[in-house]
């Protein structure tokens, strides 16, 4: 039996595994539905489950009310989280430091005597503003839009002048080449070819300088468990996720600010640089594409080589160069043709703050991947924010349907896979326990070895598996079924047949529910923004290269009619399909195009008990966006 804290450990690690920046935050809800199932993977009991997520969720600490100031605005008590969110809402002007004498304003306690949750506003930006008495009058109006197109709450205002001689953008890679080549000995790219150089292809760089050693060391570097990771490259703060995408973003982001010449050639280096490294590696057949493998227990055994065991490959280069494009033909159609491109940088505090955007933290785009400085033609400049997709096979969502209960606290039955694993298990279990000479038969007959070769692969007997409380036991019953349903029991097909119905039915009652549960369909497209931003776009505040195609308030109101987000929130309509889909309701029409493919699957069917739920854009929406593109921006290359 594990001891308490080796529990402990395996959650944190699991965790940390699943967030996106290996950071898990308790007062982030991604972060919150990452840590119920990592302890749902650890088959840890529900109600342990429930009183970790409460414990953290309703953690309240004295650094949350203790850090104060007064709004510049409206002179209300403003709380700050931290000295950090306090010193950079005085610095920004938004507050005033409280004066000595100054007073709090009455405040309004529960019983406990204590602040409740119920006497603050939460605000993205940071921190907790203290409600009224009174409530705000209802009114109508909207943000005025700034100078680059965005109507909110944020401040995008940039300062005036150029960061690209600043010490953030020439600052050097760490570590040095030297340090670097020889910590990236197991994971170089074999030779020949040489490794690539790019140095001096790039003559005055509009993004921080040091970028284009990186994308060099990727160039260079194969895909191992070590060089997954933007650690591997610098011990300068980078970006999070699959190294071959960062180094997609990076391409998009460098390319976006140089001149066609300079972008053709460096793609150009490397493409050749990528196919000598093919060609000039063959096996024995003769054929290319056979890497010598650099480490392990048989060196000298043959790997076949494929895309996926380079970084940078020609199907990156090509996306950086749609996105490029894409990018560059709406700046140039929402600024002017005569609008320029002063820097770009990487989705990183230092790198935007030193373009000119104050406080970072509560004023950066919500899934911005990019930031662009543009100069108006009439000398403005303004921040660009922009969202990469390397193509139109947009992952929005992989996640599980124990989000719904986070959608809705008060979900129906129907669709609680809490419930429906509940109630498979015990099915499974009393067919089981009804038929247990049946079983045993089965068990000690020829038929009954592949049972015998699981129990034995997950270190079961029978009567373990017969407790039922974990995957691996109900997988040892389940087989049992389908192996007598073979034999031709029909209860054992009866109980297969009942399966195969309820999961059907929490199947389409789910997708049913996204669209007609006010709450469900709130928190699903809540949850798809990262990766569909239709708010963001709507709002002005970014825009989507979703490879050569814009999605942008001009190509979203040549799709759905309109730019407006609530108005296409309404008309999102669940249909059955098949697949299933997230719909969009023209009203003119009646027509109702795909937006999103739907998949709901029981990951391990039968047994397993958790729905895995997915999102993607669907194959039919990619039509509209390029027709979309074509009719704001002329026919695509």
């Amino acid at each position: 039996m594990q001891h308490i804290s080796e529990i402990i450990e395996d959650i944190l690690v699991e965790w940390a595994y699943r967030v996106h920046d290996g950071m898990p935050n308790p007062k982030n809800a991604q972060h919150i539905h990452e840590l119920r199932e990592s302890m749902e993977e650890l088959n840890l009991p529900n109600n342990v489950i429930y009183q970790v997520i409460d414990n953290l969720i309703n953690e309240v600490t004295d650094k949350e009310t203790k850090f104060k100031a007064r709004s510049k605005e409206t002179n209300k008590i403003i709380y700050y989280k931290n000295q950090d969110n306090l010193d950079a809402g005085i610095k920004s002007g938004h507050a005033i430091p409280f004066e000595k004498g100054d007073t709090e304003e009455p405040e309004k306690k529960d019983d406990t005597g204590k602040l409740g949750a119920d006497d603050f506003d939460t605000e993205k930006s940071g921190y907790l503003v203290k409600k009224d008495d009174k409530k705000d009058e209802p009114t109508d109006d909207k943000p005025k839009a700034q100078s680059n197109g965005y109507s909110g709450d944020k401040d995008k205002t940039l300062e005036q002048g150029n960061p690209n001689d600043s010490e953030e953008y020439n600052r050097d890679l760490e570590p040095d080449d030297e340090a670097f080549d020889e910590k990236n000995k197991k994971d170089a790219n074999p030779t020949p070819p040489q490794p690539l150089k790019l140095d001096g292809i790039v003559k005055n760089p509009k993004f921080p300088k040091r970028y284009l050693k990186v994308l060099e060391r990727m160039v260079n570097t194969r895909v191992t468990t070590r060089s997954k990771k933007w650690e591997h490259f610098s011990d300068i703060e980078g970006g999070a996720g699959r190294i071959s995408a960062q180094a997609g973003e990076l391409m998009t982001m460098m390319g976006a600010s140089m001149s066609d010449e300079e972008f053709e050639e460096l793609t150009n280096v490397m493409l050749e640089h990528e196919k000598e490294l093919i060609t000039k590696h063959k096996g024995k057949d003769g054929k290319p594409g056979i890497f010598q493998k650099m480490s392990g227990k048989k060196p000298n055994r043959k790997v076949v080589d494929n895309p996926g065991s380079r970084i940078v490959d020609k199907s990156w280069v090509m996306a950086a160069k749609n996105n490029r494009k894409a990018i560059l033909d709406r700046i140039k159609n929402q600024y002017g043709e005569d609008a320029e491109i002063v820097s770009t940088a990487w989705d990183a505090k230092n790198e935007v703050e030193t373009m000119g955007l104050s406080d970072y933290k509560n004023n950066k785009g919500f899934s911005t991947d990019m930031y662009i400085k543009v100069k108006k033609p009439d000398g403005e400049e303004v921040l660009d924010e922009v969202s990469l997709k390397k193509s139109t096979k947009v992952n929005f969502l992989n996640s599980s349907a124990g989000k719904f209960e986070e959608w809705d606290e008060n979900l129906s039955d129907e669709i609680n896979q809490t419930v429906y694993r509940n109630k498979a298990r015990k099915r499974n279990m009393d067919f089981i326990n009804s038929k247990m000479d049946k079983v045993k038969d089965l068990l000690n007959s020829p038929e009954g070895e592949p049972i015998r070769k699981l129990m034995k692969s997950k270190g079961l007997t029978f009567e373990q598996a017969l407790e039922g409380g974990s995957r691996d036991r109900q997988n040892v019953l389940w087989k049992s079924i389908g192996l007598l349903s073979k034999g031709g029991d029909e209860e054992a097909s009866s109980i297969i047949e009942q399966d195969n119905k309820e999961h059907n039915e929490f199947v389409d009652k789910s997708v049913k529910a996204i669209t007609e549960n006010p709450k469900m369909r709130d928190g699903m497209l809540n949850d798809i923004r990262q990766e569909f931003p239709l708010k963001a776009v709507s709002d002005g505040e970014e825009t989507m290269a979703i490879g050569p195609n814009s999605l942008d308030k001009k190509t979203m109101k040549a799709i759905f009619g309109t730019d407006n987000y609530d108005e296409i929130k309404e008309k999102l309509v669940a249909e059955a399909g098949p697949p299933p889909f997230i719909g969009y309701n023209v009203d003119s029409s009646g027509e109702v195009f795909p937006v999103a493919e739907i998949k709901v699957r029981e990951d391990g069917r039968g047994y397993g008990g958790q729905f895995k739920f997915e999102m993607i854009l669907h194959k039919d929406f990619a039509p509209r966006l390029e027709k979309a593109q074509s009719e704001v921006y002329g026919e695509t290359e």
